[in-house]
């Protein structure tokens, strides 16, 4: 055999072992998605307590009124879920990223940068009602499984709740790189439950629209990976038509993140105390949004 035939034989074979190893991981993405829906829940529920225990969720409010302000939002849309297979529990972040993410199993997190960036409770809801979609269609577990491969798949399948899933794959759910197939679900599938849940699917147009005005101001490294909030944002109000429109809901503007000061730590001596009476609390406007 000449030498130049034993080369082309070589490169050959390498190209196959690298077409194969390709095939495998097509393969196995294919196979995640397409068995996403018969894993167990207890395995998203798995996934989501790792990324948390990861710290992922950074240092959250003290304010306790933060929580139960999501909380209180996100109740209406909870009770139109019909046999959930998870239970959901939010917190609030110190972060003042405009943004919110929801970890496989119910772990849902709200940024304090998305509260004093939203105008009304209705868009705040909004954000919330895309991420429990999020959860629910599974888009995390399937990530995931994808990342893990053809036997974490067959694992998971089996009820399989033990999977040692690498830091980078638990660390990449918070990092909003769903694909536009799956970003495009959550907003059709949120417009629904905000429907059902009796609140004003306008809040999703408006926040969109906000985001838009935000991302050309300065640039949004969040949403690079989005559909434009634009087109979202038409699509959103022409749903909302459809849906009409719910009860107000409270505005997060006042929401504290801190713990306000508590009066008993005030000093007796009248000369710390001013006499004037303090001026009611107006909404603070976003910087970027200030014409």
């Amino acid at each position: 055999m000449s030498g130049n035939r034993m080369g082309v034989e070589v490169v050959v074979a390498i190209v196959a072992l690298i077409g194969l190893g390709w095939g495998v991981l097509a393969g196995a993405g294919t196979l995640a998605a397409w068995l996403t829906p018969y894993v167990p829940p207890a395995v998203d529920v798995a996934i989501g307590e790792q990324a948390a225990k990861l710290g992922q969720m950074g240092q959250l409010c003290e304010n306790p009124e933060a929580q139960a302000y999501v909380e209180r939002l996100a109740q209406p849309m909870l009770d139109q879920i019909e046999d959930s297979p998870f239970e959901f529990s939010f917190v609030v972040s110190k972060t003042d990223q405009v943004n919110a993410f929801a970890l496989p199993g119910g772990f849902v997190t709200v940024n304090y940068g998305l509260l004093t960036t939203a105008d009304t409770g209705e868009e705040v809801a909004a954000v919330i009602a895309h991420e429990l979609q999020h959860v629910l269609q599974r888009h995390g577990t399937r990530r995931v499984l994808r990342q893990l491969g053809g036997w974490a798949v067959l694992s998971a399948l089996v009820g399989g709740t033990d999977l040692a899933v690498p830091t980078f794959a638990l660390a990449e759910l918070t990092d909003l790189s769903y694909d536009r197939g799956e970003e495009s679900e959550a907003d059709v599938l949120g417009l629904e439950l905000l429907g059902r849940a009796g609140i004003d699917p306008i809040g999703m147009a408006t926040f969109f629209d906000r985001l838009d005005k935000l991302n050309k101001i300065r640039g949004l490294e969040l949403y690079s990976t989005h559909p434009d909030p634009g087109d979202r944002s038409e699509r959103a109000r022409i749903a909302a038509k459809k849906l009409g429109k719910g009860k107000p809901l409270p505005s997060p503007q006042g929401i504290e993140c801190n713990n306000p000061t508590d009066p008993s730590d005030s000093t007796e001596d009248d000369n710390s105390k001013s006499e004037d009476t303090p001026e009611p609390w107006k909404p603070r406007p976003h910087p970027d949004l200030e014409d």
